[in-house]
């Protein structure tokens, strides 16, 4: 179960590297993002990441960067696919991913 939460931090993490970015920011919400906004975006994509490795090492000690790296590559692969075919669907999971990640983890803590 911790697995999955850090697959889906780790998705909202480079959603977040994505979103600071002015031509995929454009591609998903239709307007330029003001500077601020992406400086926060950065912060917070780097704070998720490592949170992303911090719990991944905290559950598998020898492996734990191996998955990583692994969720790493899954959610570019698939964020590349999704910012390709379909960017509006961003603006959904930018709303739905945190709040599906906050659930998963309050009922694992159940």
């Amino acid at each position: 179960m911790m697995y999955l939460i850090a697959t889906l931090l780790c998705f909202t993490s480079f959603m977040a590297f994505a979103l600071a970015k002015t031509p995929h920011y454009k591609a998903v919400f239709g307007t330029r993002p003001e500077h601020a906004l992406s400086q926060r975006y950065l912060i917070a994509a780097w704070i998720i990441l490592l949170l992303t490795l911090v719990i991944n090492v905290s559950q598998a000690v020898g492996y734990g960067s191996l998955m990583f790296c692994g969720q790493m590559a899954f959610s570019v692969l698939l964020l590349t696919c999704l910012l390709t075919f379909r960017p509006k669907w961003m603006r959904s999971l930018f709303y739905l991913l945190p709040a599906t990640t906050l659930l998963i983890s309050v009922l694992h803590a159940v």
